[in-house]
């Protein structure tokens, strides 16, 4: 299992704060062979030179000619990875040392089967709001799961491990999803994989004062939608189509966005 190499995929863009300390996260693991790609979606601060500086012959520095996207730095990383194994982490976050060791334990119970995602809970740090810490318990996402992950999303990319062929076979990530790339990378993956549930957290969530996603309420809203919308039929069938619009008409009122709102809800009118 120790000799198993793990390419870990690394988006980032204008991280030069935290990037340092995810790199030593990931490059301080009791598992060692690991081949790290940090792809660079054109930051505009020293993020770039504070990678080539890095003092660690595993990592590898891509850099995108022009901004596209996690998502497409993403699937450049799984495109240029050495491993069959392919882990995710977030520029902005952190894993705890063992991370690997305890996931590839996991994928050794199931014979290292490639159609199998690893992913665990993690603790969130709030550096907003004095460091506040606790231990975020994602909902229970074992097994084929492909109709739980059409309710509710669950696991997040920094605790994801999974194949590289299984993300092959599911055609690379969507590079056009706004927000949810998650939920929409796992509702694709719970299709032909088993999911492994670690229920312990592996990684530090950080809540900064930089940009991310998630606080871009209006991204947030699109990105629900485009769920909703990419897996309409399915969840027709399953009668979850319903709820979820509801469910994000509701969210999109909580942010003030009323005209976005009112058009979600429309979508039950057709």
């Amino acid at each position: 299992m120790a000799n198993l190499l793990v390419t870990v995929v690394i988006p980032m863009h204008n991280r030069a704060e935290t990037i340092v300390g995810c790199l030593d996260s990931v490059c301080n693991q009791t598992h060692r062979n690991i081949d790290v790609v940090v792809v660079d979606d054109c930051s505009t601060d020293n993020s770039v030179d504070l990678v080539k500086s890095y003092n660690d012959q595993r990592v590898r520095l891509i850099q995108l000619e022009q901004k596209s996207g996690a998502q497409v730095a993403r699937n450049r990383g799984i495109f240029e990875s050495k491993a069959d194994w392919i882990a995710f982490n977030d520029s902005d976050d952190l894993w705890v040392e063992d991370k690997l060791e305890i996931q590839m334990s996991e994928l050794e119970k199931v014979n290292f089967d490639t159609n199998t995602v690893v992913h665990s809970n993690c603790i969130c740090l709030d550096q907003i709001n004095n460091n506040r810490t606790w231990v975020w318990e994602l909902p229970k996402t074992n097994g084929m799961c492909y109709d739980l992950l059409l309710e509710r999303p669950a696991p997040v990319f920094p605790s994801l491990l999974t194949s590289k062929s299984a993300l092959l076979d599911i055609g690379f990530l969507d590079e056009k999803v706004p927000s949810y790339q998650e939920w929409d990378t796992c509702i694709r993956l719970a299709k032909i994989c088993n999911f492994i549930h670690v229920d312990k957290p592996l990684f530090t969530y950080v809540f900064h004062k930089g940009e991310t996603i998630s606080k871009d309420h209006k991204r947030d809203v699109e990105g629900y939608l485009y769920i909703i919308n990419k897996f309409e039929d399915d969840l027709k069938v399953k009668n979850m189509y319903e709820s979820h619009v509801r469910r994000l008409s509701k969210r999109a009122t909580s942010f003030s966005l009323f005209d976005e709102a009112e058009k979600i809800l429309s979508l039950l009118e057709s």
